[in-house]
C-alpha cells in the first residue's frame, strides 16, 4: 500500500524524534540536538523523551517544538537484580505508554528517527508495524554484549567473569529476542555510528545495519579561539601547568584512563581528565597518578567553552578507550585543529587516518606513545593536521545538514512518489 504523508502547514513530513533518556547528557544526546535545527529544514519535528535533560527542554522551547515526556522523568532500574532480569528495556514500554498524548502523535506523524540507548526500544511497542522508522542503533548493550563494562577502574573483574555471563543469560537473550521482533520490521531501517559499530551489530544481532555517523559543528568547535573561550577559565585557581594532554571520559575501565596514566608515566607530560565517575574510583585514578609521578587534573563540570579551551590549550588530545563506537571526541580535536593521538581500536579508525591528520597508536606500545606526543608538540606538524583533519571532517559528511539528509534518505530510500494527505 502507497505511504500517505501527513503533512502540516509548511507540508514537510511529519517526524517524531525520541530518545530513551537525554539525561544524562553525554555523546550521543549531544548529537541529536545538534542535529535538530537541520531535520527541522526536512520534517515538522516533535521531540518525546522519558527522561528530558535541561539542553533539550531548552532547545524545544527555543524553536517552538512539542516535547513529549512523562509527568516526572523516568527512573532507570538499577540494581543487579534489575539487571538480571534486563528490566531496563521491559518497564520502558509502560513509561512510554503513560507519556501524554504519545499514541495520538506516533499515529499522526511520517516517521519517526529513534536513537537507541536506556529505555529507546520500548517506544516500539507502541508504533503500528506500518510506520516507517529510523533507528539510530548507536552500539549493542556493552553491560550485556562485552566484558569492559564488568571490570573495574583498573581492568580487574568485578567478580568472576563466569559468573557475569550466567547470571546476565537471560538479560541477552532477551535483548536479542526485543530487537529482532522491532528492529526486524520491515519497515525499520538501522543505521550504526561508524563501521565498528556495525560489525558489533551484525556479531551480536545477526543482521545488516547501516552507517549514519555522527557529527561536530565548525560553529561551536571553532577553527580560533572565541571571545568566550579566553574568559572561561578567568576564575579558576587550578589551571594545569603545560606541557598536558587531554581525555574525556568516565571514571572506568571502558574509557582507558588508568592506561593513559601508566603510558605517560616517564614522559613528563601531564593529564587532564574531564569526566565523573564514583570517589572511589576517582582516587584509585589519583593514587595511581601519584605512583607513576603524572601530575594530573581533574574537572566534571565543565561548559561548552571550557571543554574547547581545554582541549585547544592541551599538547595533543587523546584516548585508549576500548572498543568506543565511534568516538566524539576525535572529531572535536579535529576541528579544533589539536593533534589527535587515539588508540588503534574501534570506531577511532573511522574518523583519523593515521599520520594524516593525527595518529592510531598501538595500545601498549608506550614508546610509540611519547614520541607520537613529542611530534605532536612541533608547529609544522599541528599545521598539517588542523588542514587534513578539517578535510577529513568534510570528506565524511560529519556535519548536521548532512545527517539530517541521511536520516531522510533512511526513513524514504526509494524516493517513490508518496500521496500527501493535506488537512
Amino acid at each position: 500500500m502507497q505511504a500517505r504523508l501527513k503533512v502540516g502547514s509548511d507540508s514537510k513530513p511529519r517526524l517524531l524524534v525520541a530518545k530513551g533518556c537525554f539525561d544524562p547528557m553525554g555523546g550521543a544526546e549531544r548529537d541529536i540536538i545538534r542535529v535538530i535545527p537541520s531535520l527541522m529544514e526536512r520534517f515538522e519535528v516533535s521531540v518525546a523523551t522519558l527522561r528530558p535533560s535541561k539542553e533539550v527542554q531548552s532547545l524545544c522551547s527555543d524553536l517552538g517544538l512539542r516535547l513529549l515526556s512523562p509527568a516526572e522523568p523516568w527512573a532507570l532500574p538499577t540494581g543487579i537484580i534489575n539487571e538480571v532480569l534486563h528490566n531496563k528495556q521491559r518497564r520502558s514500554f509502560q513509561a512510554w505508554a503513560s507519556v501524554q498524548g504519545i499514541m495520538e502523535e506516533i499515529s499522526s506523524v511520517d516517521g519517526i528517527h529513534l536513537v537507541s540507548g536506556d529505555g529507546s526500544i520500548g517506544i516500539l511497542q507502541l508504533v503500528d508495524p506500518g510506520t516507517r522508522v529510523h533507528v539510530h542503533y548507536l552500539e549493542p548493550d556493552r553491560g550485556l554484549h562485552e566484558v569492559v563494562l564488568h571490570l573495574d577502574v583498573q581492568g580487574r573483574p568485578k567478580r568472576p567473569l563466569f559468573v557475569t555471563r550466567l547470571a546476565l543469560s537471560f538479560a541477552r537473550f532477551s535483548d536479542r529476542r526485543l530487537v529482532r521482533k522491532y528492529i526486524n520490521r520491515d519497515n525499520v531501517r538501522v543505521s550504526a555510528n561508524s563501521s565498528y559499530s556495525s560489525s558489533m551489530f551484525r556479531s551480536v544481532y545477526g543482521f545488516e545495519a547501516g552507517i549514519i555517523r555522527p557529527t561536530v559543528s565548525s560553529s561551536e568547535f571553532t577553527e580560533r579561539q572565541t571571545d568566550e573561550e579566553e574568559g572561561a577559565w578567568k576564575d579558576v585557581e587550578d589551571l594545569p601547568e603545560p606541557p598536558w594532554v587531554v581525555t574525556v571520559g568516565g571514571f572506568n575501565w571502558v574509557k582507558g584512563i588508568w592506561e593513559c596514566i601508566s603510558m605517560l608515566e616517564g614522559s613528563g607530560v601531564g593529564l587532564v581528565v574531564i569526566g565523573r565517575g564514583s570517589d572511589e574510583d576517582l582516587h584509585s585514578l589519583r593514587e595511581h597518578a601519584k605512583a607513576s609521578d603524572v601530575d594530573m587534573w581533574v574537572y566534571s563540570d565543565l561548559d561548552l567553552s571550557q571543554l574547547i579551551a581545554t582541549m585547544r590549550r592541551s599538547r595533543a588530545v587523546i584516548s585508549m578507550a576500548h572498543g568506543e563506537p565511534f568516538g566524539l571526541t576525535a572529531i572535536e580535536a579535529l576541528s579544533v585543529g589539536v593533534p589527535a593521538l587515539f588508540v588503534d581500536d574501534g570506531g577511532f579508525r573511522d574518523s583519523i587516518i593515521d599520520g594524516i591528520c593525527g595518529r592510531l597508536l598501538p595500545r601498549d606500545d608506550y614508546a610509540a606513545w611519547h614520541r607520537a606526543i613529542e611530534v605532536a608538540g612541533d608547529p609544522e606538524v599541528i599545521d598539517k593536521w588542523e588542514t587534513t583533519g578539517r578535510n577529513r571532517i568534510r570528506e565524511l559528511s560529519l556535519d548536521p545538514k548532512s545527517q539530517s539528509d541521511f536520516i531522510y534518505d533512511a526513513l524514504f530510500p526509494d524516493h517513490s512518489p508518496i500521496e500527501i494527505e493535506e488537512e
